[in-house]
């Protein structure tokens, strides 16, 4: 999938991603297509992606959340995979007892879990399609072979 539909990352760091995505993916006991799909939404599978806001990495994750989730290195494949499915295994967690977990959670992978509560769940159209987009490459990731 990754070198199929994103060109540009190298075959070793691609093959890194996937290895590193089912080994935190059992671990966290999160699907890693879920997490394979958050990650080509947020960066492409750049491991190098930094955006504007200053995230970096596969999952684009802030500075702020180096700490507790054990990121000495954003850039690092291993670090940053294992960062991202943290993240967005506490984030389900949060949001276990709602029927829309799942795009809670991504919306609060996007916004932050404090501007989904605050607005009762109810999502904006800029989080209504970040979490469409996740979940379409989701689809197109559990549909192939």
């Amino acid at each position: 999938f990754v070198t199929a539909k994103y060109s540009k990352i190298p075959p070793e760091d691609a093959h890194e991603i996937a290895s590193t995505l089912v080994s935190f993916g059992r671990q966290h006991q999160v699907d890693p297509k879920f997490t394979a799909a958050l990650i080509a939404r947020e960066s492409g599978f750049n491991r190098r992606a930094i955006s504007s806001s200053g995230a970096k990495g596969l999952g684009q994750i802030k500075d702020m959340n180096y700490p507790n989730l054990n990121i000495s290195d954003p850039f690092d494949i291993r670090q940053n995979v294992s960062g991202t499915t943290q993240y967005i295994k506490s984030l389900l967690t949060l949001w276990k007892d709602r029927s829309e977990k799942v795009s809670l959670s991504l919306a609060s992978y996007f916004k932050g879990p404090v501007a989904v509560s605050r607005n009762q769940g109810v999502l904006d159209d800029q989080a209504r399609a970040y979490v469409s987009d996740i979940l379409v490459i989701y689809e197109q990731l559990l549909t192939m072979k």
